[in-house]
């Protein structure tokens, strides 16, 4: 009969445990090495894991999912000693036939019992949960093989997820050491190096992101101002194309938003009274408005675009996007420009498209002269890090990380603030093409709120 310590002893055997030296993923040195992936060779050792779990899961049980993909063989094996149905989550939606994200058969309000092979941050798991409860699904426990015991199991537990795993890190060095697994010299190293790397972590916790209270230029601080209000970062992309299609959206989602990203210019049936509409819809709900034009010509061009033609710019975006392609000089054009309710520039340096011309190159130069400037506030971009007070604003948002036929990324609120230190989410198609657009709204404000980004 398998017993918890043969278990172990069987990962160190086929090598899904390993002790050396080895570099992971963060660079961090580590004499312990674990990779559960190869246990979908070794059917018995499912089956054994499988058992090993039994007697954690409730009998209410209705589904069981496995987060991708490394937990997907292990559910399966749970599934079939169990009887229990299962569900399969996809990293990526389909792009064709019902662009599925969650594969079986299933009901809202099922009950799921979710398998994680190993747990660190949380941040995969939290994924995966957002996603599944979109579904209508309930997550009722989460399973996980090994906790390594770095903070992830208590930030699941503080947001009331009953979270339970087979071993942590400390409980699986003990139980090697006792059987003789390992030697005693190994042992101490992993030891110490867990307790270290505890520290870093505790640490990193101390220093948690958060959104800035207070900016230099006026429409940042009212864009800061809303934020805290709402407890929301999240800006809406508004690619539609007809007037009422926009301000029907707008009148939906506009008291949980920031701001609305527009583009005007692709705008069909674009009038005057529109502008109006729009500015009232605004004041009502209380967002801000943001042009994303994307100028990029020379400083006195730019300055007609913004002002002039028959959209009027100036009279009412808060904020608009340019590139700075043309240089340091076209920033001052608009900086010197006498206008006292010019709206303020957020530039372009990086974009969420695959194969995008913003190299480290590009982006280092603008970094160098745009923070000079008061009218700038801050710069789209996704892994670049800003200096103070620059403000980051991400696109490419999705409750999903994955991408779509015509080359964009996505990725997750979660991912943006807590790794790349993101201050405001940019989150187009999640939201506009949703059938419910104020829901969905509230499953990517629920992502955001989790992260503590708001104090």
């Amino acid at each position: 009969m398998v017993t918890y310590s043969s278990f172990l002893s069987s990962l160190v055997d086929i090598e899904c445990i390993k002790f050396g030296n080895f570099t992971l993923k963060s660079g961090q040195q580590s004499p312990i090495y674990i990779d559960l992936r190869e246990l979908v060779s070794y059917p018995n050792l499912l089956q054994d894991l499988a058992i090993l779990f039994q007697e954690k899961i409730p009998n209410n049980i209705d589904r069981v999912c496995g987060v991708p993909y490394a937990a997907l063989p292990m559910a399966t094996a749970i599934s079939l000693h169990n009887h229990l149905p299962m569900l399969i989550k996809r990293k990526e939606a389909k792009s064709y036939g019902g662009k599925k994200i969650i594969e079986g058969k299933f009901n809202k309000g099922d009950k799921i019992i979710l398998i994680e092979d190993v747990i660190t941050s949380g941040i995969s798991l939290e994924e995966t949960i957002v996603e599944l409860e979109t579904e209508g699904l309930v997550i009722e426990k989460i399973l996980v093989v090994l906790n390594r015991e770095q903070g992830g199991v208590e930030k699941l537990q503080q947001k009331g997820y009953n979270v339970e795993a087979l071993f942590s890190m400390s409980s699986l060095m003990q139980v090697l050491h006792q059987e003789n697994k390992i030697e005693e010299n190994v042992y101490q190293s992993v030891i110490n190096f867990l307790a270290a790397s505890q520290i870093v972590s505790s640490k990193k916790n101390e220093e948690h992101f958060h959104l800035p209270v207070t900016h230099k230029n006026h429409k940042a601080q009212q864009l800061l101002d809303i934020a805290h209000a709402k407890k929301s970062s999240i800006i809406a992309s508004v690619d539609l194309t007809t007037t009422q299609a926009i301000l029907d959206f707008l009148d939906k989602i506009g008291k949980n938003i920031c701001a609305a990203k527009l583009h005007i210019d692709i705008v069909s049936d674009f009038t005057e009274q529109f502008i109006t509409d729009l500015k009232n819809l605004s004041q009502q709900h209380n967002f801000m408005l943001i042009e994303d034009r994307k100028f990029a010509d020379i400083g006195n061009t730019q300055l007609l675009q913004i002002s002039k033609g028959i959209h009027h710019i100036s009279s009412w975006a808060d904020f608009v996007t340019i590139h700075v392609i043309a240089g340091e000089a076209s920033l001052k054009a608009i900086e010197d420009w006498n206008e006292e309710n010019k709206p303020a520039l957020i530039p372009i340096l990086e974009m969420s498209s695959k194969g995008a011309l913003t190299d480290a190159h590009y982006i280092a130069k603008c970094k160098e002269f745009i923070g000079k400037y008061n009218c700038v506030v801050g710069a789209v971009c996704q892994s670049t890090k800003l200096d103070n007070p620059l403000l980051k604003f991400t696109p490419g948002i999705h409750l999903s990380a994955s991408g779509d036929s015509k080359g964009q990324q996505f990725n997750t609120p979660q991912f943006a603030i807590e790794k790349q230190h993101s201050h405001f989410l940019i989150i187009g198609r999640g939201l506009y093409e949703a059938e419910h657009p104020e829901i969905a709204l509230q499953n990517y404000l629920s992502a955001v709120q989790s992260t503590g980004v708001f104090g």
